[in-house]
């Protein structure tokens, strides 16, 4: 298995939702859907909310403990029957957003306004891109910066689109230098999950290339960053559907509910396989037709494993909340080396919180405080919601502040396989 350090990063401080600009007539606009705030006293009633959103509505962010909140997101037509629920169980509610589709439709008005005073049509962290820019930004920067870039294929998604990734670094240890992994954009409807990326790319750049803005910290490792896992889904959200998160799969043969996509980051081969997910092809953790099932989870998969005796620490981000997140994900019983992965979480979120006082991350082990979740990046490296645009450049600011913290443990980490006894709990993806 990999010798690295496995951290998720949520961000985001709101459920502000950015609607794209160029749209069809058959865009889902949300309207009459609302945000319930739930608070389950106990364990049970978390497991049982779980199910209940599972055939009802859907859940946008779970408790991290008993008594604190859990986000639903329910259509018009279930909201009453779920607070009906609720109510005869004197479970206690709060309604946080009382229609979804005036929400969008507000932070795009905004959007609009600021966007007529830019008028810019290249890349820039002033809005969310477009898959294709990305990828042709992607290419330019690898273009102007050959001597410390190079463009990795890493594979192609359902519909045939290509999955990208950078390496940037120059260090003439060559095959001796320890490196980091990035990646974001596994759920297509975490926009700033993508931004972040690229913005973290873009500062790299801009030290790599200036010896007025170098840094020895962060020239003294490679850095591998894959922005946008999933294109096809996240171009669905631009197109279709806002809040889309899966890929764009077709249903399996026989599926007479014909619900599309797979949950990707249930869909990863490691112990825990399947908890926290679905077998239900319409919800949103659907775990797939099997193990590793996607050509996306096998790009990942296939370039971590091609550069995994030098990848020293793996940092996977998502979005709605703001948190660090440790291994395990798909149980609550900590690893051996959670001292060491809880402290440099903590460096990483203070780092962040220099730069944004106001924006305070929760630091813990992912299963443990939040929910469990089987077959996912963190757990499989181990083992191997959308925010205002006007976010987009703070947020970079408060996580590149972080990835010195991340690239002065990543020097000074061992190369090679982990030595430590975790082979009980890993799978033979190695």
């Amino acid at each position: 298995m990999l010798r690295c350090i496995y951290l998720i990063v949520m961000l985001g401080t709101s459920c502000g939702f950015a609607r794209p600009t160029q749209e069809r007539d058959s865009y889902k606009n949300y309207d009459g859907y609302k945000v319930i705030r739930v608070f389950p006293r106990n364990q049970e009633e978390i497991q049982y909310l779980h199910g209940l959103s599972e055939r009802l509505c859907e859940v946008m962010k779970s408790p991290r403990y008993p008594g604190g909140p859990m986000d639903v997101m329910c259509s018009s037509t279930k909201t009453n029957k779920f607070k009906s629920i609720l109510n005869k169980r004197g479970i206690e509610i709060e309604e946080i957003i009382k229609n979804m589709g005036s929400l969008i439709r507000s932070i795009e008005t905004k959007k609009r306004r600021a966007s007529r005073k830019r008028k810019k049509t290249k890349m820039n962290w002033d809005d969310y891109q477009r898959y294709k820019t990305i990828v042709k930004w992607m290419r330019k920067t690898v273009k102007d910066n050959p001597s410390f870039t190079t463009l990795i294929r890493m594979g192609r998604s359902v519909e045939g689109r290509g999955i990208f990734g950078l390496k940037i670094g120059s260090s003439p240890l060559g095959t001796e230098t320890r490196a980091l992994w990035i990646d974001g954009g596994i759920h297509a409807r975490e926009w700033i999950a993508i931004s972040t990326s690229t913005y973290i790319i873009k500062k790299l750049i801009d030290t790599f290339s200036s010896e007025q803005t170098s840094d020895p910290v962060i020239q003294s490792v490679d850095w591998y960053i894959a922005p946008l896992l999933n294109p096809d889904g996240y171009e669905y959200t631009h197109t279709d559907q806002r809040l889309w998160r899966k890929n764009r799969r077709e249903p399996p043969e026989g599926d007479k509910k014909n619900c599309y996509g797979v949950d990707l980051n249930r869909n990863f081969g490691t112990t825990g396989f399947g908890i926290g997910a679905s077998n239900r092809t319409c919800s949103e953790v659907y775990w797939g037709t099997a193990e590793n099932s996607e050509p996306e989870t096998m790009a990942v998969q296939k370039t971590i494993l091609k550069y995994k005796n030098n990848i020293r620490v793996y940092i996977t981000f998502h979005s709605y909340g703001q948190s660090w997140l440790t291994s395990w994900g798909y149980t609550s019983d900590l690893p051996e080396d959670y001292d060491k992965l809880y402290a440099l979480a903590r460096r990483g979120a203070d780092a962040s919180e220099s730069v944004n006082p106001k924006r305070e991350y929760i630091v813990g082990a992912g299963g443990a405080a939040l929910y469990l979740v089987g077959g996912a990046t963190d757990d499989w490296a181990k083992k191997s919601f959308v925010v205002d645009p006007a976010e987009i450049i703070p947020i970079g600011e408060e996580l590149w502040a972080a990835m010195r913290e991340m690239a002065t443990e990543a020097a000074n980490h061992p190369l090679g396989n982990d030595s430590t006894n975790f082979k009980e709990k890993c799978s033979n993806n190695f």
